[in-house]
C-alpha cells in the first residue's frame, strides 16, 4: 500500500495520499508521521480516493493519526467517497468523488479541483 506525503511549508500543510489497500502495510509510514507532527502544522489533507480495499487495520491507523492531529490542533480533511470511512469518522469533511476525480495530473493532491476547493 503506497503512501505519498508532501509537506507544503508555505501553508504549513501536509498532504497524504494512499493507493492500493488501506491496511497494516502502511503502519510504519503512519506511525512515523504520528511520532513527528511538526508544531507549526496547521492542516492535513488525506486523499483516500485511490484505495482499492479498506481493512480494519488501515481504518484503525487512520483513526489513530486523526486523533493525534486533532490533539495538535491540526485541521484534518479526509477526501473519500467510501461509506465505511464516513460512518466511522463522520466529523471529517468528505468531498463527492466526481468533484475531485477530474484532476488530470498524476499527483493525488493538486490541480484545478484542489484550487477550486481552496478558493
Amino acid at each position: 500500500m503506497p503512501m505519498h506525503a508532501n509537506f507544503i511549508s508555505d501553508e504549513s500543510r501536509l498532504d497524504l495520499s494512499f493507493s492500493g489497500n488501506l491496511d497494516v502495510s502502511v503502519s510504519q509510514d503512519i506511525c512515523a508521521i504520528y511520532n513527528s507532527v511538526p508544531v507549526h502544522l496547521r492542516a492535513c489533507i488525506i486523499d483516500l480516493y485511490n484505495i482499492d480495499r479498506l481493512f480494519d487495520s488501515g481504518v484503525a491507523l487512520l483513526e489513530m493519526l486523526h486523533r493525534r492531529l486533532v490533539e495538535k490542533d491540526v485541521i484534518v480533511v479526509i477526501l473519500s467517497d467510501d461509506s465505511e470511512i464516513r460512518e466511522r469518522m463522520p466529523d471529517v469533511t468528505h468531498l463527492p468523488s466526481p468533484f475531485f476525480h477530474e484532476r488530470s495530473a498524476p499527483s493525488p493532491i493538486g490541480g484545478s479541483a484542489w484550487e477550486r476547493l481552496c478558493s
